[in-house]
């Protein structure tokens, strides 16, 4: 692709590619000023994006007509990188093989559904086969940002009854450290664990074990004693696999906004997980809790991984991670919610129709393994392995390395490293509690109620007149006001 720059007739700088002018040969700036004076908004935006604007003359006439909007721009080309100063902020559409997962990453499900983008017109006539592919990618951003609102909104306030039960109830938190100087095993409760528990039992004082939820029936089952669990899942129902806890001592490592039994918070060392976002960080500088550094993730796994990346110093291996539907039962047995399950089995309901809907495709399982996919970790003189073997392997995870039981068992360290014990910083709690003070404040209450009601105001600036949104937002905000009040008190 050959690029040109050169003198318009009136003299100013525009743009060949090609042989194909981006910006008028008469006057560049004349016609960006009739593009923007013709642009409308459909609705009250928080960035404007212009795809591949070039020489980006439009830049200062876009801020001065739309002066509280952040202005952004998409680059098919690094020929001008020397503009992108002008911008918010840029993105590289030239550098990605998957933009749609570069552009959720850059910005979050608000901005993306309150974001309007605009190829500048002459970008649609030379990039054809860039604008093929990206519009496709926008909307599919899009569409998955509009689900994952509705899920947020659902779940938020979830969230936050759980963050005020967990500073209500928690008895005794800890918080590591130090490195952890031995190679990572992060168990699932996938059925491709099974071939697995015999070896990780024998094994288990040469690794430091984080065990998920779902699987922390069978691990015990099986004598396999985690040095950590972790839950992430807000719902009630991810509760009932904390249950085998109430027998053991083992520290449970949670976000504030997951859900965990009231008694069992009491009972339990807690690790205190932070993502860093949202209402729970407020909450837990408010109340200046030390809590480990954690990764917002869609499944527990993913942020499983992220923490012992960070935490950990040597290789890490996934365990029942199979991100596949497999025949019979989903999960390694015995697991708390298939014991539920089958309680409700009988002659008509058989327990061999209930396991066979499982079977279906779960297609939530295809967006957790494309994270996966598509999210390699940088990490010199360690590797991700993952233990499976090939009668139950159903797909790839890319750069992770899928080995068998017999490769496995020839990395396993030859010490048991037991000597290695993870170092624990502990905080008692005085049930004192200040966070009750912020949902007074004001300028607190305004900016919670956007992270509550992501949705309603993502419509609310599409609609800013609609009277009935606000309305339902002062209700249910008063509501939850009410519920924290009585909870914190």
């Amino acid at each position: 692709m050959k690029i040109t720059i050169q003198k318009a007739k009136n003299g100013e700088d525009t743009a060949l590619i090609d042989g194909h002018f981006l910006h008028s040969n008469y006057a560049p700036v004349k016609e960006a000023e009739r593009f923007v004076e013709n642009l409308t908004l459909p609705y009250s935006a928080s960035s404007i994006i212009i795809i591949e604007p070039g020489l980006s003359y439009i830049t200062d006439l876009l801020r001065k007509k739309f002066p509280d909007i952040k202005i952004g721009a998409v680059r098919y080309t690094d020929a001008f990188k020397s503009y992108d100063s002008n911008f918010d902020f840029v993105l590289n559409f030239y550098e990605q093989d998957n933009f749609e997962a570069y552009l959720e990453s850059k910005l979050n499900e608000e901005e993306l559904l309150t974001s309007v983008f605009i190829s500048w017109p002459a970008s649609v006539q030379i990039f054809i086969e860039y604008e093929k592919q990206i519009w496709p990618a926008i909307k599919a951003s899009m569409e998955r940002a509009k689900t994952l609102l509705i899920t947020r909104q659902y779940f938020e306030k979830k969230w936050l009854l759980n963050s005020c039960n967990f500073l209500k109830y928690h008895n005794k938190l800890l918080t590591l450290n130090s490195p952890i100087n031995k190679d990572a095993v992060i168990i699932s409760s996938g059925p491709s664990l099974i071939p697995f528990l015999k070896t990780l039992k024998e094994n288990q004082d040469k690794f430091f074990i984080i065990c998920l939820s779902s699987a922390i029936s069978v691990c015990l089952e099986n004598n396999i004693i985690p040095d950590i669990c972790m839950t992430t899942d807000g719902g009630y129902w991810a509760g009932e696999h904390l249950k085998p806890l109430y027998k053991t001592k083992l520290p449970l490592a949670m976000p504030l906004e997951a859900y965990c039994p009231k008694s069992l918070l009491s009972k339990l060392d807690i690790i205190p997980l932070n993502y860093g976002d949202g209402i729970s960080n407020e909450l837990i500088e408010e109340e200046k809790l030390i809590a480990n550094k954690a990764v917002r993730n869609g499944t527990v796994s993913g942020t499983a991984l992220l923490f012992a990346a960070n935490y950990c110093t040597k290789n890490i291996y996934l365990s029942g991670l199979d991100m596949a539907c497999q025949t019979g039962y989903q999960h390694a047995q015995p697991n708390q919610l298939e014991f539920n399950s089958s309680l409700r089995d009988n002659r008509i309901n058989t327990k061999a129709t209930r396991l066979t809907r499982s079977e279906l495709t779960n297609g939530s399982l295809d967006i957790y393994k494309n994270w996966f996919i598509n999210n390699p970790l940088n990490m010199p003189g360690r590797k991700v392995f993952r233990l499976i073997e090939e009668k139950d392997k159903k797909n790839s995870l890319g750069w992770i390395q899928d080995i068998d039981l017999n490769s496995f068992a020839k990395m396993i360290p030859a010490s048991s490293g037991a000597k290695e014990k993870a170092g624990y910083d502990i905080q008692e709690n005085n049930h004192i509690l200040k966070s009750v003070l912020l949902f007074s404040n004001k300028i607190k209450s305004d900016t919670w109620q956007k992270n509550l009601f992501p949705l309603d105001f993502v419509q609310l600036s599409h609609y800013p007149q609609n009277t009935e949104i606000k309305t339902k937002i002062e209700n249910e905000w008063k509501k939850l006001k009410t519920q924290i009040e009585d909870i914190l008190s």
